[in-house]
């Protein structure tokens, strides 16, 4: 009797450590919601010019931003919102706290401000010897054009973690909030870029 309750107890744990595991693994689904961090004085850098246009886009070849896993199992890793949307609707209020009249609409004489998020890769994978390697690759363009002038600057944030286990979903939301906050706050704090808006 004994041995039949240390079998199933066996089996028990057995059958507990397999669904823990398996809660670990899994497609994930992450919100995109930076927190944009402008300086506090909206008259920084400008000049005369305090109206633009404001275009965002996504020209990642794919959706999908990465896996998680070993070398049994890898799941997909996305993005549960529309990422052009989510950073113009992020980023708006950040250039309009800075003094910047934001238009989304083409209008005559108004420079415009394309941010362009050209790279975003999160991968969470098992490694020999070495646990689980967490890697997050951003990189965001923005460029100011208006009539023959033109200014573009590349913003690039890296984050490498290692653990004794994969990325969760929350750890990896986190991982690209803090990634995309570093980056716009980065664009929307630049004295170059600002400098560049201004058509005088």
């Amino acid at each position: 009797m004994y041995g039949f309750i240390k079998r199933h107890s066996c089996f028990a744990l057995t059958f507990l450590a397999l669904t823990l595991s398996s809660c670990a693994y899994g497609p994930q689904f992450l919100s995109l919601n930076p927190e944009i961090i402008a300086s506090g004085d909206s008259n920084y850098d400008l000049t005369n010019q305090t109206a633009i246009v404001l275009k965002v886009k996504d020209s990642r070849k794919s959706e999908v931003l990465g896996v998680s896993g070993d070398n049994s199992a890898q799941f997909d890793i996305t993005l549960k919102e529309n990422a052009a949307d989510t950073l113009q609707a992020n980023i708006v209020p950040a250039l309009q706290g800075r003094g910047l009249e934001v238009n989304l609409n083409q209008k005559e004489n108004e420079p415009t401000l394309l941010i362009d998020l050209q790279k975003l890769t999160l991968n969470s994978i098992k490694k020999e010897g070495f646990g689980y390697v967490t890697n997050l690759d951003l990189e965001i363009v923005a460029s100011v054009v208006f009539v023959n002038k033109k200014y573009s600057k590349r913003y690039i944030v890296g984050t490498e973690k290692k653990n004794g286990s994969v990325s969760s979903s929350k750890s990896s939301e986190i991982l690209v909030n803090e990634a995309m906050t570093e980056a716009l706050s980065s664009i929307v704090n630049d004295n170059a870029l600002f400098k560049a808006l201004d058509t005088e």
